[in-house]
């Protein structure tokens, strides 16, 4: 068995090393090629499906995935086309993949695929809706204890880790901490406000990273989120970045105000002639403690962007990325470890970005008892919330669900406030869910297949048993 291993291994960086041959210069044949090695690196099927469906569009001349490619590999130099493999695709898909195999096969859960940290909660900006708002500005977590969890992470096979705040560039030990761990790929959501040459250049020569800008639709969207004078220093952070030759990604918190333009044609092809290769859709969801209803996307509005994202990834070279309308894509939600898990700055270890509860802090527990936590366990077993998956969120779209975790776990709220739409607003948040889920169960039974007659969902039947219909009529009227 030991010799059997050793042999598998030698094939597995043997290919990886054709890989990173094949890295030196750039054609269309050569990203076929890449892709033929790559099914060598693992055994998933599910990932040898996924790497041949790229391999298809890459052999379609009329597929932006061909651009796309081209676009990533043209701006970054061949040393940083190397490092991005290595973090990128050889450990967090691969190495990490192998790992995560062993510890569902030894210790009877998977390791999710990303870790969201959010190191400090400083920012120099003061966004509107933003998620944390309610935690306050002070908290950050020191070097040692960050360093600990992407150690634990490597441990568990967790090789990509998305870096938020706060602003992460007020973090005095950013840099260092992305250098410390050069097998992991750290994608950095700034505003941009902070970005000098000198910091996109240091970003560029640590080779595994992306920077992901924040920015919510033209001057007037961005900077009435955002604040005034913001939106020409983000235009100021493209040039830092392209200049240094680091890859772009932009991300865009969806509102009622901004839909209409964050999902525009013209706003998409602007971010790509900015340089960025990846596109980011975040609904407002109100758990700050500070509940805007008026901010939430309509049901209209949500579908609206369902429809357009899918427009843009036949036709447009550049990743999109729509976090609740993609729910059909990973079988609704992803929280508690499933897929991603979100540490704070206070340590606390939260199920989700959006979901400010915890029962464990990464200060006196490790990144493995946390996610075998009685919380993490009781999510995981009740996902997928909703035989419908446009309906993943156990937030916005299965409230009840979210408020018996609550009731059964007694965990505590990770800040001020964060319990308001679980109690004093419950009502809106019944309301919001139905509204949207009487237009999520026609869009499901009609495009997706979904087997369930319209209407007919577990989710349904409960909101029905709740009197959602008319509370759903009644949010749709405000």
């Amino acid at each position: 068995m030991e010799r059997r291993e050793s042999f598998k291994d030698r094939g597995f960086y043997y290919s990886a090393s054709k890989i990173t041959d094949l890295l030196s210069s750039i054609s269309e044949e050569k990203f076929v090629q890449m892709t033929q090695w790559g099914e060598k690196l693992t055994r998933d099927p599910v990932v040898k499906r996924a790497i041949k469906k790229v391999r298809y569009f890459l052999q379609r001349e009329d597929h932006p995935a061909r651009e796309l490619f081209h676009r990533v590999m043209t701006r970054l130099s061949e040393e940083n086309r190397r490092r991005i493999f290595h973090s990128l695709f050889l450990h967090a898909w691969f190495v990490g993949g192998r790992k995560r195999d062993y510890w569902e096969e030894k210790h009877g859960f998977r390791p999710p695929f990303i870790l969201i940290l959010s190191p400090t909660w400083r920012c120099n900006l003061r966004c509107r809706g933003c998620y944390t708002l309610g935690y306050g500005m002070n908290a950050e977590l020191p070097m040692d204890l960050a360093d600990k969890v992407l150690n634990e992470c490597e441990e568990l096979g967790i090789y990509f880790v998305t870096i938020l705040g706060g602003e992460p560039l007020v973090y005095p030990h950013l840099f260092a901490l992305i250098e410390s761990h050069p097998d992991i790929f750290f994608q950095v959501y700034t505003n941009g406000t902070l970005l000098t040459q000198e910091k996109a250049e240091r970003m560029a020569d640590l080779g595994n990273v992306a920077a992901v800008l924040s920015i919510e639709g033209h001057e007037e969207e961005t900077d009435s989120w955002r604040g005034h004078g913001v939106y020409k220093k983000i235009m100021r952070a493209f040039e830092h970045l392209n200049r240094a030759g680091l890859i772009i990604g932009t991300s865009a918190t969806v509102t009622r105000q901004n839909v209409d333009v964050v999902s525009s044609e013209e706003f998409i092809d602007r971010m790509i002639g900015l340089g960025s290769v990846a596109q980011m859709y975040f609904l407002y969801i109100p758990v700050n403690g500070k509940a805007d209803f008026t901010l939430m996307v309509t049901p209209e509005q949500r579908d609206l962007l369902r429809r357009q994202v899918l427009t843009f990834r036949n036709s447009k070279p550049i990743f999109v990325l729509d976090f609740w309308n993609d729910g059909p894509y990973v079988d609704g939600c992803i929280a508690a470890g499933r897929k991603y898990l979100h540490i704070n700055a206070r340590g606390d270890v939260e199920p989700c970005v959006y979901t400010h509860i915890a029962v464990d802090n990464i200060r006196d527990t490790s990144l493995v008892q946390a996610l075998n936590s009685k919380l993490f366990r009781d999510i995981r077993s009740r996902q997928p919330h909703n035989p419908n998956h446009l309906r993943p969120c156990m937030i916005i779209d299965n409230p009840h669900v979210m408020r018996d975790v609550i009731q059964k776990n007694a965990p505590a709220f990770t800040h001020p406030g964060a319990e308001e739409i679980y109690t004093e607003r419950s009502d809106d948040m019944d309301r919001y869910a139905q509204a949207y889920g009487l237009l999520a169960e026609k869009i499901w039974a009609e495009e997706y297949g979904g087997v369930s007659p319209v209407g007919q969902s577990a989710g349904f039947e409960w909101y029905k048993n709740q009197e959602g219909v008319e509370a759903g009529q009644h949010w749709q009227s405000h």
